[in-house]
């Protein structure tokens, strides 16, 4: 069972990722998944098992904080290099309406195996915009939260005691949004060329028109060419 189609070279393929965006992404799954793990070292009791991976529960503290200032360093460097993606992406947010809640109603209905209709998307359709709010502020809320547990002597008491239960909260939720979007994102039918997007940066110029048709009007279709006229 082949679960990612394969890439296609000889077929049409139009830009879906740019080189920092793609990076980003990558930089910022490697350092949350090392978080996650030897989060979860501190988090849950019994797993001196997972404990062991990292050279026990001290190694996993170590591991657990150099990777939360790498991933701080990763958002940094797309804030830097991207800042007009950024826009661009919460540009695509704002445009959040009556299509995008009809795809997030009948999502369940395609996710299960039914032929489902969908309304017409922009760059990103209604569940990528609504992982695209929750994923972004879950590791905000992690990131400073967890500068707080860590930096608890130039903090004031109340703020650390909050950050406590905030940053368990934001990385059960986190956890949750990360392991839908890389099903979604990768391995569900229909789905994964959105993985050669973001690994390679173009897709099939075919899926794009029929997954996001009004972006690919926008960005590569006669709308585009009349703007640019």
């Amino acid at each position: 069972m082949q679960w990612i189609p394969e890439y296609k070279e000889d077929v049409n393929r139009v830009e879906r990722f740019n080189f920092v965006a793609r990076i980003t992404h990558w930089g910022h799954t490697v350092t949350f998944l090392l978080c996650l793990f030897t989060g979860l070292v501190l988090f849950l009791d019994g797993v001196d098992w997972l404990a062991a991976v990292f050279g026990g529960y001290q190694g996993a503290g170590l591991v657990h904080r150099i990777s939360a200032v790498l991933m701080t360093l990763v958002i940094v460097f797309f804030v830097l290099f991207d800042f007009k993606g950024i826009i661009s992406w919460i540009k695509d947010l704002l445009r959040f309406g009556k299509n995008d809640i009809i795809f997030v109603m009948k999502f369940p209905f395609e996710f299960l195996g039914f032929k489902v209709k969908m309304p017409p998307q922009t760059r990103f359709n209604g569940g990528e915009k609504g992982n695209s709010m929750l994923t972004p502020t879950c590791v905000i809320l992690l990131v400073l939260s967890g500068y707080i547990m860590w930096f608890p002597t130039i903090f004031p008491a109340g703020l650390v005691r909050v950050a406590y239960p905030i940053h368990d909260i934001a990385m059960v939720l986190a956890t949750f949004m990360v392991c839908m979007h890389g099903y979604l994102g990768s391995f569900h039918p229909g789905s994964g060329e959105s993985f050669w997007g973001m690994w390679k940066g173009t897709v099939r110029e075919d899926w794009a028109q029929h997954h996001h048709p009004i972006w690919y009007e926008e960005t590569y279709g006669d709308k585009a060419t009349t703007d640019a006229e």
